[in-house]
């Protein structure tokens, strides 16, 4: 008789960034189970593209995670099929409450986080990568974090080829989830015009061309940069997240808002300038690899890091976005 493969049941259904920073638990759950390992992923529809190279992880979409356990077909679906076919492992990566009765119904051998054990975010200056791997450590005790980095695979795609970009290359990324917000929801994006500046100064002082990247919803606000310069290629809304992988894997570097994109840049890119203000890089930063070089491109304000306070609430303007000039991130980028 055969032997059954060992299947195990990941929840972690957030943004783009939050996701790719769970996929450091993937090596050493794959170290305990073995290689064989299969993973089932609950993620959201815009992200099942993520682990479409990845042969190990099989996405399951949930687009209504906020629904009552009682009415909601999709979270019902898999608690009936882990009955037909159960888990060895189901890990609860989220730290709200709205998976907290699903995580209890799935049927399983092993079951980590929430509600069997809270682990609360709570140390000072610890990346959300550490937070998520002592979720994972509160059941598999001789994990070693400091080795367990999060990463993607890509679709191998010739760049060049598919894209028409022959010559050497630096990513910009300049919209975030918050493009629309005037309020201070959108305060840790860096201003369109010293985007502008730095893509006039890049193409007058360098021999690089320049990749603007972003989501299909984004392209309407990338189109008001209004590039219009043969070393410029505008691939907003046209690579799928496997293509932006290999698109920042092979450029010289990549500058990006704290957004999505600036995560793909962390797994993918040997050097990512990170743009941060309000937002602490410490935890929510690129956590990056021991391959590559995250710089934190930061004024380091008396008031910084104030994102999810009162104090960002009632700041009147993003001064620690909008005097990050154009020509301290062009330093970066000649070093």
């Amino acid at each position: 008789m055969n032997k059954k493969k060992p299947r195990i049941l990941i929840i972690r259904c957030g943004l783009l960034g939050d996701t790719i920073d769970s996929t450091a638990v993937v090596k050493p759950l794959t170290e305990y189970f073995g290689d064989e390992l299969t993973i089932d992923w609950i993620t959201k529809p815009n992200l099942i593209d993520l682990f479409k190279y990845d042969s190990r992880i099989s996405p399951i979409v949930l687009k209504f995670t906020k629904l009552p356990l009682l009415i909601n077909m999709g979270k019902l679906k898999i608690i009936l099929k882990s009955y037909m076919n159960p888990y060895d492992a189901v890990i609860n990566l989220e730290v709200g409450s709205k998976f907290k009765n699903f995580a209890r119904l799935i049927k399983s051998k092993i079951k980590v986080g929430q509600p069997y054990k809270y682990v609360a975010e709570n140390r000072k200056n610890e990346h959300r990568v550490k937070h998520q791997l002592r979720i994972l450590q509160s059941y598999f005790k001789n994990i070693n974090a400091d080795e367990c980095y999060p990463y993607l695979v890509g679709s191998n795609i010739d760049v060049a080829h598919e894209y028409g970009i022959i010559n050497k290359y630096i990513v910009i990324c300049p919209a975030t989830s918050k493009n629309n917000k005037k309020n201070h929801r959108g305060y840790r994006a860096w201003p369109l015009k010293n985007w502008k500046d730095l893509i006039k100064k890049i193409i007058s002082q360098t021999t690089l061309d320049i990749v603007i990247t972003g989501g299909k919803n984004e392209k309407e606000f990338i189109d008001v940069l209004n590039i219009q310069n043969d070393r410029v290629h505008n691939l907003c809304g046209v690579t799928s997240l496997p293509n932006l992988y290999e698109v920042m894997k092979n450029s010289e570097c990549v500058i990006a808002n704290d957004s999505g994109s600036v995560h793909v840049a962390g797994v993918s890119c040997k050097r990512v300038i990170a743009l941060h203000g309000p937002t602490p890089f410490e935890e929510t930063g690129p956590y990056g690899n021991s391959m590559n070089e995250i710089i934190e491109a930061n004024l380091k304000m008396h008031c910084s890091p104030c994102y999810n306070t009162s104090r960002i609430t009632s700041c009147p303007e993003n001064k620690c976005m909008i005097d990050l000039s154009p020509d301290r991130i062009l330093e970066y980028i000649l070093k």
